[in-house]
């Protein structure tokens, strides 16, 4: 069964129930169920904060007095229902959770929003025989919707052989693996500044570093700078160290044989397959380099033809901060348009984000606690992001650090629209209950707190085409 079928099934029998409004939260997950939603005669609200949605939904039961659905992505937006689910138990109101879920491979694994949704609510919320007398929770599993999937095991215990786990050997008294690749891609994610110095000396193979890593400018490495590179070098490894990386090429690694070995400090594989080693078995890892200079200079002659585009404001206000920032850089387009775009001068900024969960809740409140006495603190975080934490400047007045928050305003959740299963859906339906589209100004959110915001709005169709060129360079 397809995820459409079955999420078309979900629906199905949530509309049996008497549902006939939903309150949607969209999200790459929930995408299928969005897309069933969009063709039935059926009353949509939609909303970017899961709790405000849940809330709500409490509202249209207590005046119509029918059940009421909320939809929502998989990660903490699905946490983010608990408030009203407890509010609805102890008022006996008939509110039901649909939640997107990844597969159950990916349970315990760290994966990129997939955490443990099964039985979240507790003692709140019915799975089963539903009573109609307090909340319902269906949580259903969806592959990526468009994206055909190759089959995994179920788990990493029955990973095929063609994904070889490495063995422990000793030398210079070190527990180190032995790697038996030749043409191993290294993927540095988050690393503890206490372990950076340590993985340089030991990379001498091409290497994508992000952000939060800390070596990401780092000038004495073999790095690649741009993702679209690994698709086109004939790799026969992987090797991951640090903390689950951003990157899509990640997600993507779940669809290709290839072995894949983890160097980190967490326990979680962030995948179905491959096991995970602490850093400090980390051996030296050897590979040819590679060479993207034209693609660099081609990339750069987007960024200065297209000045009002979203990628060429990224690298102006990354070589614009004054060096040794303190960059916080939230969920989403953010985070991954900073990694492409950015200056890769040394500058040593300082990175930090919330990338465990991937959440898009809390992301100003995280930066707020983060910031430095005496530093140079930037939040750099989508408008939509920003929305979803309206209230956490209430703390500024008590904090003895200066800050700035950068809100990339482009009218909506843009990166849904790079996402290519959701590119396929109509127009009018991603821009309404998926994109959010919206044309908010943060001018007086600002005031109210008095804060320093700086509000960036690029021009969208600078930021389609500077989009377009990049993409063709890659062709």
């Amino acid at each position: 069964m397809d995820s459409v079928e079955r999420a078309s099934r979900v629906i199905d029998a949530v509309r049996a129930l008497g549902v006939g409004e939903f309150c949607v939260c969209a999200g790459s997950r929930n995408a299928p169920l969005l897309a069933v939603l969009g063709t039935l005669d059926v009353r949509l609200f939609s909303f970017v904060d899961e709790r405000s949605a849940a809330f709500f939904a409490l509202g249209r039961i207590k005046l119509h007095g029918a059940p009421v659905a909320v939809v929502t992505t998989s990660g903490t937006a699905v946490a983010e229902l608990l408030p009203a689910t407890i509010e609805a138990y102890y008022s006996g109101l008939p509110l039901i959770l649909i939640t997107a879920d990844r597969p159950a491979r990916f349970r315990g694994t760290g994966a990129p929003q997939a955490i443990e949704q099964v039985g979240i609510f507790g003692v709140y919320a019915e799975t089963s025989d539903w009573s109609g007398k307090g909340p319902f929770h269906v949580n259903v599993e969806l592959e990526e919707y468009g994206v055909r999937q190759r089959q995994l095991p179920l788990s990493m215990a029955e990973a095929p052989a063609s994904a070889p786990r490495g063995s422990l050997r000793c030398r210079d008294g070190e527990r180190q693996l032995a790697l038996p690749h030749s043409r191993p891609l290294v993927l540095l994610g988050a690393l503890a500044e206490k372990h950076r110095q340590f993985v340089k000396e030991r990379i001498h193979a091409p290497a994508y570093a992000e952000p939060l890593s800390g070596l990401r400018e780092d000038p004495d490495l073999p790095l690649l700078h741009f993702e679209r590179t690994i698709a086109k070098a004939n790799f026969d490894s992987v090797i991951r160290i640090g903390n689950v990386p951003t990157l899509r090429f990640w997600r993507d690694l779940e669809t290709l044989d290839l072995p894949v070995t983890h160097f980190s400090d967490l326990p979680f594989p962030g995948l179905t397959r491959g096991e995970v080693h602490p850093i400090e078995a980390l051996p030296h890892i050897h590979g040819e380099p590679m060479d993207e200079q034209d693609y660099a200079e081609r990339f750069q002659q987007i960024l200065d033809d297209e000045p009002d585009s979203e990628l060429a404001m990224f690298r102006r206000l990354s070589s614009e901060l004054p060096e040794h920032a303190r960059v916080y850089l939230g969920n989403s387009l953010p985070i991954r348009e900073w990694d492409l775009a950015a200056t890769r001068a040394p500058r040593g900024f300082v990175y930090e984000a919330n990338r465990g969960a991937n959440g898009i809740d809390g992301q100003l409140s995280t930066f707020l606690g983060w910031c430095a006495p005496g530093a140079h603190n930037v939040a750099v975080v989508g408008d939509l992001t920003a929305i979803y934490d309206l209230g956490a400047p209430w703390i500024a007045p008590q904090l003895d650090a200066p800050f700035r928050i950068v809100i990339v305003n482009n009218g909506g959740g843009r990166i849904f629209g790079r996402v290519a299963s959701l590119r396929a859906l109509d127009p009018q339906l991603r821009a309404r209950i998926i994109e959010n589209e919206h044309h908010f100004s943060f001018e007086q959110w600002a005031k109210m707190w008095d804060i320093d915001v700086t509000e960036l709005r690029p021009d969208a169709e600078a930021s389609r085409r500077a989009w377009e060129r990049y993409d063709a360079l890659w062709a």
